[in-house]
C-alpha cells in the first residue's frame, strides 16, 4: 500500500549553499498512501458540539481541530490518516477538511467569522449554531471520504 517516493532535500537555489553537505541534517521520507478523511460536511456537527461544550465564550482553533479530528468523533481514522497530507500543498488533509467545514458554518451563520466577535485563531458559536448542535448532536454519525493520492512525510536521522 505504501511506496516510498524520492527523498526531498532542503537545498536552496543558491549554488553556494547547495554544494554544502550537512551530515547532521535530517532527510525527509515521503510515502504515498491511500488515506481516509472525514467527508466535507461531516465535521460540522462535531465542531458545533465542541464549541457548545467550551466553558468560555470562544475556543482556540487548534484545540477544536484536535478535538474534532480525534477518535472520539472519527473512530475509523488511524494515525496515518491523521498525518496524511495533500501532495502539492503539503497541508494535512483532516485539518483542512475540518477548517473547510468551519468555513461553511460561518457562511450558514452558525459560527462567528473572525473579527470583532471572535478574534483571529478562535472559533465562537452563534445562537443558530447552538440550536443546531442541540438538535442533531445525538443523531450524528461520521461519514468518510478516501484520498488515493495522499502522502506522509517522515523525518529520518
Amino acid at each position: 500500500m505504501k511506496k516510498p517516493l524520492p527523498l526531498e532535500n532542503g537545498s536552496t537555489n543558491n549554488t553556494r549553499d547547495s554544494k554544502r553537505i550537512n551530515p547532521k541534517k535530517r532527510t525527509r521520507v515521503v510515502t504515498r498512501v491511500r488515506s481516509k478523511a472525514p467527508a466535507s460536511t461531516s465535521p460540522e456537527i462535531p465542531i458545533l458540539y465542541t464549541l457548545l461544550g467550551t466553558p468560555e465564550t470562544w475556543a482556540l482553533a487548534r484545540d477544536v481541530l484536535k478535538e474534532v479530528g480525534s477518535a472520539k468523533w472519527f473512530s475509523e481514522l488511524d494515525d496515518d490518516d491523521r498525518k496524511a497530507r495533500y501532495p502539492k500543498s503539503k497541508k494535512k488533509i483532516v485539518d483542512s477538511v475540518i477548517k473547510f467545514a468551519k468555513k461553511n458554518l460561518v457562511l450558514k451563520g452558525q459560527v462567528f467569522p473572525p473579527g470583532k466577535d471572535a478574534p483571529l485563531g478562535t472559533w465562537k458559536i452563534t445562537r443558530k449554531g447552538s440550536e443546531r448542535a442541540a438538535m442533531y448532536g445525538s443523531s450524528w454519525s461520521p461519514k468518510y471520504s478516501v484520498h488515493d493520492d495522499a502522502i506522509i512525510i517522515e523525518n529520518e536521522k
